[in-house]
């Protein structure tokens, strides 16, 4: 059996030199993260006339309204993945 080649350290891709940071959020969100590359991602605690629900928006235009604030953190972290 012939020798195998050494083992050379993979380059890491793309995806993950991508950073996301915690920011001070902006009038009227209660938290907002923003990557390197100029996206972002917010949460917004009783948007208008939506009391007690939650509002996932992002700078790509979605826009999502989520009972829970658990879920709205969940949500928010799959649309920064």
């Amino acid at each position: 059996m012939g020798k195998l080649p050494p083992l050379r350290p993979r380059r890491p891709s793309l995806s993950f030199l991508v950073a996301w940071k915690l920011v001070p959020p902006k009038d009227p969100e209660s938290c907002r993260w923003e990557c390197l590359d100029g996206r972002w991602v917010a949460l917004t605690v009783g948007h208008d006339t939506e009391l007690g629900k939650v509002v996932v928006t992002d700078s790509g235009g979605r826009s999502e309204k989520i009972e829970s604030y658990e879920e709205a953190l969940a949500l928010a972290k799959l649309w920064r993945d």
